[in-house]
């Protein structure tokens, strides 16, 4: 076929246009290694690579093309129309779906801003579904958990230290003012604001 042909071609000229490589041991450093040494991504057996996969799904895309031209041309004119009835129904259906998604994703955000839930759009996405019935229950099962989760993580913010044995002496301004140590002195001033406002 002509991919095979065009491959072929590509193939030999890029094993052409390779410089002659000299005979080295496996694992010695090569002309491309102290390239990627020097700041370079790529190797050239990495561009090779690359460039190869990228012409085939070239080649294979115009095949694809070609074939659709050859189908085409063969066909008279009622199975032409039918074959650009049934591309333009799956259009039609790709672009029906997409709207539904659409939809179904502003009904999301409208349900998770009444529960007081704001999450970016990537979130939503991933809740909505072309079924009303499952974004419905995703959507009401995530504000479930989000808001259980900011819950749980607003406790354990509020959680303090739990208060010594025997409680806190109480001090007057008069004996914290007499500790002689600053730090000390420092320290029961702060635990004990009240007294010096």
């Amino acid at each position: 076929m002509k991919t095979e042909w065009i491959l072929q071609r590509f193939a030999e000229d890029a094993g052409s246009q390779q410089p002659e490589q000299s005979e080295q041991q496996p694992g010695s450093p090569q002309e491309g290694d102290t390239e990627k040494e020097d700041g370079k991504k790529y190797s050239d057996e990495d561009l090779n690579r690359i460039i190869n996969k990228k012409f085939a799904e070239w080649a294979s895309k115009k095949d694809r093309e070609m074939d659709e031209a050859t189908k085409l041309a063969n066909m008279n004119a009622q199975e032409r129309a039918e074959h650009e009835r049934d591309a333009l129904q799956k259009q039609l259906d790709e672009l029906r779906q997409r709207d539904t998604l659409a939809q179904m994703a502003a009904e999301a955000r409208n349900m998770l801003q009444k529960e007081a839930v704001s999450v970016p759009d990537s979130v939503i996405d991933m809740l909505v579904n072309t079924d009303a019935e499952k974004t419905k229950k995703a959507v009401g099962d995530f504000a479930a958990a989000f808001k259980a989760a900011v819950q749980a993580g607003v406790v354990e913010q509020l959680k303090g230290k739990p208060p010594k044995a025997g409680g806190t002496k109480s001090m007057t301004k008069a004996e914290i003012m007499a500790v002689k140590n600053r730090a000390e002195r420092q320290k029961l001033i702060l635990e004990h604001q009240e007294l010096f406002n």
